[in-house]
């Protein structure tokens, strides 16, 4: 490698497989491991019934958020042992997502609190939704993803990136900044105290950014932000690109997209304005009712558009400084697929993390009374496979790699290039193939990078506000109060409870709805930060 890095930058968005986003791009390189081979790309329908084909035409809102709970991706996968090995057919996700809609995937819960959990599910159970299935199958058009798309024919594409746990975003986050999910295969909303890349980067003498909007997930490594020190390198999404155009850019930045779930009309209308936040492409962000959505347009602003507007935001940010450009590299990925297809099957035999579960005092009280039911695991299978594009004038265009990696080859690069007399932090890190490893090029290209400007939103508008924070029941325009919350920001909520129980000063107020708490902590949070500068 002839480049001298100095910068790695890391993007997470939310839940869409590899296929879903790319599966259909017209790649030059015949290796592109997508849809436009010779296939069949095909599941059961439900029941057993006439087969649903992959198709081009997903559209950026769904009626329903896939199953993506660790059973669910389980049976996404078909994954079985066979002879003490991992067998996958990737048969199951039409089943999965009609499960889900007509309430057959409902979680089960143990602990103390179980029996209230299931009562109060059974009394707010939503409608079942019928015959959604196949949209398990529908794909995004390469139109409907014009950065990532472009992002991917210009640079370099991991087309064996796996997410690293079959299973929800927490534990795959976890893996993100720490190579373990310290034994969760599901959302359990907890600090965790495992070692992070953060800390092993400061030991190393190197320095870190966090850049962030609403309720990040990483602030589950409370270790980051409770003391002066640590809060001080957590910055607001807008901030980005000020510091790549004043040389604050540290060794290594993580970005973690808007998790607020904005607000729609029914019929289905985007709220733009007081509501226009989420960024994160999660499908429990982009939902509409099941009667609108046959009528719904493929595309439209909203959360989608949104993430798209935000990688290209940020690379344009990158391409704006030539010179430091040429010292990073880019990464642009999401932490699981949502319950969406991909055809390409995760390998086993990979390496568990090792290490006991360090649920601390905390944990085991919150496991008491109340825990989610799920089988055990063995964390030597990767789960679905996910979007992961590289980028640095280093990457030449259109340039793939299918060498298998999962999420720990965060960790496994960035102690590569920045620390690399220091161990890893688990056996997963250990294991995972670093991606610095495709730029290749003896010389920085120049004159054919691409101009996302065109996609990009004004870096302003990329952060949420951190004012007043929004009424929990302020009103949709002529349609009543604020429907309740998706089930994964709800959990982000809880965390901003157990953020605010510890940061310095008064919590928030009890008269506050979850949504204003969540954006109350926020801002406190980041006042403590700006403070601490």
């Amino acid at each position: 490698m002839a480049a001298t890095i100095d910068h790695v930058i890391v993007i997470a968005l939310e839940n869409r497989s590899f296929d879903h986003m790319l599966g259909y791009l017209q790649h030059p390189d015949a290796s592109f491991d997508g849809l436009l081979g010779a296939g069949p790309y095909e599941n059961p329908g439900w029941g057993g019934g006439t087969p649903v084909s992959a198709t081009p035409d997903a559209k950026y809102v769904l009626p329903l958020d896939p199953d993506h709970s660790h059973e669910a991706v389980m049976l996404q996968l078909g994954a079985t042992r066979r002879g003490g090995s991992w067998q996958v057919d990737n048969r199951g996700f039409v089943d999965s997502f009609e499960r889900k809609g007509r309430g057959l995937a409902a979680p089960s819960f143990d602990g103390v609190l179980a029996p209230l959990v299931a009562l109060c599910k059974r009394l707010t159970a939503a409608a079942t939704i019928k015959d959604r299935g196949p949209l398990a199958m529908r794909c995004q058009a390469t139109s409907q993803v014009p950065v990532l798309s472009e992002l991917a024919l210009k640079f370099g594409t991991c087309t064996r990136w796996f997410s690293s746990v079959p299973g929800e975003t927490w534990p795959n986050r976890n893996f993100l900044h720490s190579a373990t999910s310290d034994g969760t295969t599901v959302n359990e909303t907890r600090f965790y105290d495992n070692r992070t890349i953060f800390e092993l980067l400061e030991e190393a003498g190197k320095s870190w950014h966090i850049y962030y909007d609403d309720t990040p997930q990483v602030w589950a490594f409370h270790e980051l932000w409770d003391s002066d020190d640590r809060r001080r390198n957590w910055y607001r999404s807008s901030e980005f690109a000020n510091h790549v155009h004043s040389g604050q850019l540290p060794n290594y930045s993580f970005i973690e997209p808007n998790h607020r779930p904005p607000l729609h009309l029914e019929p289905y209308l985007p709220v733009v304005g007081q509501h226009d936040h989420g960024s994160s492409q999660h499908p429990g962000n982009n939902l509409v009712a099941d009667k609108d959505y046959d009528g719904c347009p493929p595309s439209g602003p909203g959360d989608f558009a949104r993430a798209e507007a935000l990688i290209a935001e940020v690379y344009e940010a990158l391409r704006s400084n030539p010179e430091l450009f040429q010292r990073s590299v880019l990464l642009v990925t999401y932490d699981e697929h949502g319950g969406l297809y991909d055809h390409v099957g995760p390998p086993g035999g990979v390496p568990a993390p090792g290490g006991k579960p360090q649920p601390g005092l905390l944990g085991r009280l919150l496991r008491f009374l109340l825990r989610r039911k799920t089988t055990f695991f063995d964390f030597t299978l990767l789960g679905v496979r996910v979007p992961a594009i590289v980028i640095s004038p280093y990457v030449p265009a259109g340039v793939i790699s299918a060498t298998p990696r999962d999420h720990a080859s965060v960790p496994s690069t960035l102690r590569a290039l920045f620390a690399p007399t220091h161990g890893p932090l688990t056996k997963r890190d250990e294991w995972a193939p670093p991606f610095h490893t495709m730029l290749t090029l003896d010389q920085p290209r120049t004159a054919d990078l691409p101009d996302l400007s065109g996609h990009a939103a004004p870096a302003a508008a990329l952060a949420s506000p951190t004012g007043a924070p929004e009424s929990a029941t302020a009103p949709l325009p002529g349609k009543g109060p604020e429907p309740p919350l998706p089930d994964h920001y709800q959990e982000l909520v809880e965390l901003a409870d157990l953020v605010d129980e510890k940061l310095p000063g008064p919590v928030a107020p009890t008269t506050m709805g979850p949504r204003a708490k969540a954006q109350h902590v926020t801002a406190e949070f980041q006042h403590n930060a700006e403070s601490a500068r």
